[in-house]
């Protein structure tokens, strides 16, 4: 018997990604378009919508407000990205289809988010026994400066490989690069040159679902499905990537887009109390401390986080990551032990907190979609 979201009706697309959250909730669930009912409030994922783009789009605009498109999986401008994509960009703005996803978006967009579909990596078991591991793994003798992990080959992630390759500073990192062409050069102010070689992680830092596969995948595209079996692979840690470098340079989705998405890629290094710097939006930090995290602007300078221009915040992030590999990392990494240790557990807090809160901020949601007065507190 399912748990009434206030006074709504509740109908799961069961390939969404928050259905296990919603399940107690959820009246109906569904793997296919059923028969609409207006009295009801459908949760739609990514793929049926696609599938029955017209069916939806049509019921939605007869009744305003009875689907909600829900993909936490992607946020601020790569939602908007998507939303373009699968042509509902309109139906969003006006409110026949409502919004769920991750990450911030400008003011004008008819949404809420949720920041527990990342957040969730520290429930995941591989992850767990990562963290018991690094703590047997401990050695003040590293092999590597920083961790530097690429997916896609964004705009900013080439600009930022081709300064720190510039200056030597690439030389003694752990990193990767799974794009060997440059995606997504309209979002960016930043103009880096094209290309970039695919570049693996030694088998010994991979994780064990992509170690086979190291020696098949393709030297050009995008190779992450391929490394990962389709699967999200990236969400899982090594903790030798943590045990033999000193701190992380993170390069978050989002860079030129003022409004923060954090994902994965921070998550990571807080779950394994990694020191990090951050490659990401202006106010990336700031945002990361309201969500009751610690950063390290006691330790180092941070300024470059409310830089507003995309190439003098790279440039001060690649003098934020030389400072540390010349002064050495290792003074770093041990001066943030306390703020690392805190993040960690703050992590596993903020983690269930906001799964806790995900059905109470939908609830609330379609209370002022609806105006009717919230049952919550």
């Amino acid at each position: 018997m399912s748990i009434m979201l206030g006074t709504h009706k509740i109908v799961v697309d069961e390939w969404a990604e928050v259905w296990d959250l919603l399940r107690p909730y959820a009246d109906e669930s569904f793997w296919q378009i059923p028969d609409l009912n207006p009295e009801n409030i459908y949760i739609v994922g990514r793929l049926l919508l696609k599938d029955n783009w017209t069916e939806i789009t049509t019921w939605a605009t007869e009744h305003p407000g009875r689907i909600v498109f829900c993909n936490p999986a992607e946020g601020s401008e790569t939602v908007l990205l998507q939303l373009r994509r699968l042509r509902i960009a309109d139906h969003v703005r006006d409110g026949r289809i409502l919004l769920m996803t991750s990450g911030d978006l400008e003011p004008g967009w008819n949404h809420f988010s949720t920041d527990c579909y990342f957040s969730n990596i520290v429930e995941y078991r591989e992850n767990r026994a990562a963290q018991i591991q690094a703590l047997w793994e401990y050695t003040d003798s590293r092999p590597y400066e920083f961790l530097f992990l690429n997916g896609r080959l964004r705009p900013h992630r080439k600009w930022l490989i081709d300064g720190l390759r510039e200056q030597g500073l690439l030389d003694h990192a752990l990193w990767t690069n799974l794009g060997s062409q440059v995606e997504m050069e309209f979002t960016s102010k930043l103009a880096p040159s094209k290309q970039e070689p695919i570049r693996l992680l030694p088998p010994e830092y991979e994780i064990d679902r992509a170690v086979l596969r190291l020696t098949t995948v393709n030297k050009s595209g995008f190779v992450k499905h391929e490394l990962f079996g389709n699967t999200w692979g990236d969400a899982i840690v090594n903790p030798r990537c943590y045990t033999d470098s000193w701190f992380s340079l993170v390069t978050e989705t989002i860079f030129d887009y003022p409004h923060s998405f954090r994902t994965e890629k921070i998550y990571k290094p807080i779950l394994m109390a990694h020191p990090f710097v951050v490659a990401a939006n202006r106010g990336y930090l700031r945002d990361l401390q309201n969500a009751g995290f610690q950063t390290f602007d006691s330790i180092i300078d941070e300024s470059y986080d409310q830089i507003d221009c995309p190439h003098a915040r790279m440039k001060r992030i690649i003098e934020t990551v030389r400072y540390l590999v010349k002064g050495g990392p290792e003074h770093f990494w041990e001066a943030s032990r306390d703020i690392c240790k805190y993040n960690q557990q703050h992590l596993v807090e903020y983690n269930q907190e906001q799964r806790a809160r995900l059905p109470l901020l939908l609830e609330q949601y379609l209370n002022e979609r609806f105006r009717i007065p919230s049952t919550t507190s």
